[in-house]
């Protein structure tokens, strides 16, 4: 997991230091967590549903050329 350092500031961060006041999260790290898990429970993200749209804009930038890629050998790749 990717470490980030982010700054939270008006609304979204009155938001987080509410979750804390309240007990619903002990941390801003938690707050986090848990804000993002109910996201993903109200929409029905899947890891499915990112992949295909990450790999979805990999293509369209290598259809429009944004993205190079390079052919590889079968005995390049051992």
């Amino acid at each position: 997991m990717a470490n980030a350092n982010i700054e939270l500031t008006g609304y979204t961060g009155d938001v987080v230091d509410m979750m804390i006041r309240l007990g619903y999260a002990k941390t801003k790290t938690e707050a986090i967590r848990l804000a993002l898990y109910q996201f993903d429970q109200e929409h029905k993200l899947t890891d499915e549903q990112v992949f295909e749209g990450l790999a979805g804009k990999i293509l369209e930038g290598v259809a429009s050329g944004k993205v190079k890629t390079k052919k590889f050998k079968p005995n390049e790749l051992d």
